[in-house]
């Protein structure tokens, strides 16, 4: 057999293949070290030792069609004869690295039996470091900049193959370079891999090539190749990381994948290819079945997708990665993290190799047992699908979606079928006698069936993804029954705080609201008239970004725009007062009006201290004929979204002020080790709090009006938690006609 491909690669690699001894692939005769200078030829397989006594020889090899010099024990392309003008061009080589190899001769003539399919799927032999694939550091420029592929570069499109009957002939392979990557998680650097050239019925040749892993990753750039057809078998052998323990694995593993290299500029080795290689081979040249390799591949490939209860497959498995983009990569990491499960190294090795083998004669897993562990422990172990997921984004951005596919698996083996749109929201009975988990209650949320929260249980009803804003009320409360929303799936019931209500949900039904519309953003906001005063029954949302006083100082609640659209905006009292900022650290008094229309629209004004306490004695007359401290002022609050209390009963609104306990922006007043205001954002449900138009003692603070959730009373603080970069809500009041 004539090997060509460039000598920086074919020395290399046959320096180490010489090497390796019973792996040695060269069936070319023993060359010899007694060539004339000025001799030639056929491959530079025959070139034989540089050594001393033949510094300055030189030798044309006429395969390549150019002249090499010995020269320091390295064979030196020096280019074409002089003579020689008119052969075709050639690239030029990179220097030749002399062997490493402890032999002799500079090539083997030992033949390599090809009787059993079994010699090629036998781990390699351990190689001592100066015996590795020299071709790693003599990389042409234009191939060592090239990485290997994270994610799939086929086109997401069902794959078309020839039919079962169709012959297709080989295509060889010349000097070819490719890229990628060894995964089950990815192997580590310097994780040997071997590619071995396979023949008409995919039997090993004896034609190998060796390399390793260059990063952490698992990528790989390989020697140039020189192959009598496109298929060849490729191992990776080393330690990985294991996505399930989120470290190296204590042991190595080898992995094996059939590939076509015919239009592939890269070549990946994983776990699906693994259990599929045998299968190809079988249908193949073993049983006949199928006249062609690409015929062969796609329908084993198919049917190790089928054995996990995925459909079809749109790529082939040298094409896929657990950090890729498409469908088929979420099933190689859904096949990869299951087929790990709780195993060690050795378990992991002998669930792979058994797998394998039951794949290959019928292309089918008959190990019900096993399946069924597999689905215990992906469901035992359901949350920390997230943690593997975290640890993998940590390793590369691109995760795809791993977990539907582990849910289908589940579903397929447990007969509790696909979760799906159709499905979200039931909680489904396991009845799957061989399981652990007879008798337990699944959930099906979106994509992928989990083990239901206790409040689901307790409740009977899920939340999931499809039932995202859903409420439930509890009726068995033992106090007065609670509305619950679904938030965001996942079994997360909470109880409905203020935001989770619409606005007009606040105001009372049995009240004639008017209506004011905001000519500056046309919002519009309901208005209602207690006594002699018109108000705002909403909290004020206006904002303009070109309005400097603004900036920096008015919140939507925890920065959610819409909460703005519920509870109105939070405004330092400068922004509320349509002041600049500097007035924070310092008296503005002399720019208050009286009134003081500050940010509320046209003809209407910022209340002050006065018109707060018009309200609330206008309210506390009708309630008691009395304006002391308890005096029921607290019917101004709305009628939900308050925290209950023991002493307090629900306000019925009937003032129709739908007073929301909006919280409040606290900034850097807020302390963790206080029961209120702890947080940037905090207080929803207890407290509602007014600016109003008036400064405080201090210059740095302003008087506002407040309800609280443990009063039945409106109050001001004038002393104190009243800083004027603290952000509270703003209830504008009518102009005076």
């Amino acid at each position: 057999m004539k090997m060509k491909f460039s000598l920086q690669a074919m020395v290399a690699s046959s320096a180490l293949l010489i090497a390796c001894g019973g792996d040695s692939t060269s069936t070319k005769p023993e060359a010899k070290d007694t060539l004339a200078d000025g001799s030639s030829v056929e491959t530079i397989y025959d070139l034989g030792k540089c050594t001393s006594d033949r510094i300055g020889d030189v030798i044309f090899v006429e395969e390549e069609g150019v002249n090499y010099e010995c020269t320091k024990k390295d064979w030196k392309d020096i280019g074409e004869p002089e003579s020689s003008a008119s052969k075709e061009d050639k690239s030029s080589s990179s220097k030749v690295k002399s062997s490493e190899s402890k032999d002799d001769d500079s090539s083997s003539s030992k033949d390599k039996s090809s009787d059993s399919k079994d010699d090629e799927s036998s781990s390699s032999k351990d190689k001592s470091s100066d015996s590795k694939d020299s071709s790693s550091e003599s990389k042409k420029d234009d191939s060592s900049s090239s990485t290997a592929p994270s994610s799939s570069s086929v086109p997401e499109s069902s794959s078309s193959v020839q039919g079962a009957n169709e012959t297709v002939e080989n295509v060889a392979i010349s000097k070819k370079t490719f890229t990628g990557v060894a995964e089950k998680g990815p192997f580590a650097s310097g994780t040997a891999i071997k590619l071995s050239e396979l023949d008409d019925v995919l039997d090993p040749t004896g034609t190998t090539f060796e390399w390793e892993v260059t990063s952490e990753l698992g990528e790989y750039t390989s020697a140039k190749v020189t192959l009598k057809s496109q298929y060849a078998l490729m191992q990776a052998n080393g330690y990985y990381y294991n996505e399930n323990t989120y470290k190296k694995s204590a042991g190595q593993l080898t992995l094996k994948s059939l590939v076509d290299l015919s239009d592939r500029n890269s070549a990946n080795i994983n776990v699906l290819g693994h259990l599929a290689h045998k299968r190809i081979i079988n249908l193949f040249a073993e049983s006949g079945k199928y006249k062609n390799v690409p015929a062969a591949k796609a329908a084993a490939e198919k049917e190790v997708l089928a054995a996990f209860g995925w459909s079809g497959n749109n790529h082939a498995f040298e094409d896929l990665s657990i950090f890729g983009s498409y469908e088929d990569d979420a099933k190689l990491l859904a096949a990869s993290i299951l087929l790990q499960g709780g195993l060690s190294d050795a378990d992991l090795t002998s669930r792979l190799t058994t797998l394998a083998t039951d794949f290959e004669d019928d292309g089918r897993w008959s190990d019900s047992a096993a399946k069924v562990a597999m689905a215990d422990w992906a469901m035992k172990n359901d949350s920390n699908l997230t943690v593997i997921r975290t640890k993998l984004t940590a390793m590369n951005s691109s995760v795809p979606n791993f977990e539907k596919y582990i849910s289908m698996f589940v579903g397929e083996i447990y007969g509790i079928g696909v979760c799906d749109t159709k499905q979200d929201g039931m909680m489904i009975k396991m009845t799957n006698a061989y399981s652990d988990n007879l008798g337990k209650t699944y959930v099906c949320d979106g994509d992928r069936w989990r083990l239901p929260k206790s409040i689901e249980n307790s409740f009977k009803t899920a939340c999931t993804k499809g039932n995202n804003k859903k409420t439930f009320t509890d009726m068995n409360s033992s106090s007065s029954p609670i509305t619950y929303v679904c938030d965001g799936g996942n079994g997360n019931w909470r109880k409905m705080g203020v935001y989770d209500f619409s606005k007009s949900a606040y105001l009372n039904s049995e009240m004639e609201y008017g209506e004011i519309k905001d000519s500056r953003d046309g919002k519009t906001y309901k208005t209602i008239t207690i006594g002699l005063q018109t108000w705002m029954a909403e909290n004020l949302n206006y904002y303009d970004e070109d309005n400097a006083n603004l900036v920096e100082n008015a919140w939507c609640y925890k920065n959610v725009k819409d909460n703005c659209e519920v509870g109105g905006r939070l405004y330092s009292w400068t922004a509320a007062m349509n002041l600049d900022s500097k007035y924070l650290k310092t008296s503005a008094a002399a720019l208050i009006e009286s009134p003081h229309r500050g940010l509320c629209p046209e003809k209407w004004h910022v209340p002050d201290t006065a018109e707060w306490r018009q309200l609330k004695t206008y309210v506390a007359k009708m309630e008691t004929a009395s304006t002391m401290t308890n005096d029921h002022t607290g019917k101004l609050k709305s009628s939900r979204g308050w925290v209950g209390y023991s002493t307090i009963s629900q306000s019925t609104n009937e003032y129709g002020f739908s007073a929301i306990p909006t919280g409040a922006y606290y900034g850097i007043h807020a302390d963790p080790t206080d029961n209120y205001s702890r947080y940037l954002f905090d207080d929803a449900g207890y407290f509602a709090n007014f600016w109003s138009a008036n400064e405080a003692s201090k210059s740095t603070g302003a008087i506002y009006w407040f309800l609280d959730y443990r009063y039945n009373y409106i109050s001001y603080y004038y002393s104190s938690y009243n800083e004027k970069d603290r952000g509270f809500s703003l209830r504008c009041v009518k102009d005076k006609e």
